[in-house]
């Protein structure tokens, strides 16, 4: 009956939806390639559509010789380990979620974990051991924490140098990378000093701008539009 062609057609796509439901990232691929994922047995399966579920994850990596989820790479080839394994069994909509989650708290210790060592590690040498997103995001954290402390010397210890010896310090920081950026560095780490030295750039020019029109506060619009 047309009811029953109607359920027969139904199903798959309810399926799906609750595929989808389960696993939202599952939206961002088509159906066939949602089906190729379903219809294998094979946690691989999931690989050529990384790129896709993933925002510049290019490999979902596995464990040698097993089902089990130990990190991921980057589409620059930028790889990095999760801190627990996760095991590829059951529904794939299940450990994948369980990928996910584990991506996200694995990049969260790493990014506490390079913020926390950053003033006891010299610069350049924390830059080139840490993924580049990290460094990117850590050094930006450190920054407008530099910023914000010296506007404190200066507004609570009466101290109306230290945003110039602030302009002195990042100058020379970014002539580190200046430096750092001439030697032999691996892809990855070349374009995340460049990137760095771009920010910093930015940065320097706008800490020059506090000292030559003598902006001491936090609360002006100099800084708060930052």
């Amino acid at each position: 009956s047309l009811d029953d062609e109607v359920d027969e057609y139904r199903a798959p796509a309810y399926s799906w939806f609750c595929v989808r439901a389960l696993f939202p990232r599952f939206y961002f691929i088509s159906d066939d390639e949602l089906l190729s994922i379903l219809g294998s047995s094979d946690p691989q399966a999931v690989q050529p559509h990384s790129l896709k579920l993933f925002d510049n994850a290019k490999e979902i990596v596995f464990k040698p010789g097993t089902s089990t989820v130990i990190g991921m790479v980057s589409d620059e080839g930028e790889r990095w380990s999760f801190c627990t394994p996760v095991k590829a069994v059951g529904a794939v909509e299940e450990w994948m979620t369980k990928v996910d989650d584990e991506m996200k708290d694995s990049l969260l210790r790493l990014m506490k974990e390079a913020v926390y060592q950053y003033p006891s590690s010299p610069r350049t040498k924390w830059i080139l051991s840490r993924l580049g997103m990290v460094v990117l995001a850590g050094t930006q954290i450190w920054w407008t924490w530099s910023i914000e402390d010296t506007f404190k010397r200066v507004m609570e210890k009466g101290d109306k140098n230290a945003m110039k010896r602030e302009l002195r310090k990042e100058s020379h920081e970014l002539g580190q990378l200046v430096e750092l950026i001439r030697t032999d560095l691996s892809s990855c780490n070349r374009k995340c000093v460049n990137t760095l030295i771009i920010l910093d750039v930015h940065a320097r020019d706008i800490v020059d701008r506090f000292v030559r029109d003598s902006i001491l506060d936090a609360r002006e619009f100099a800084w708060e539009s930052q």
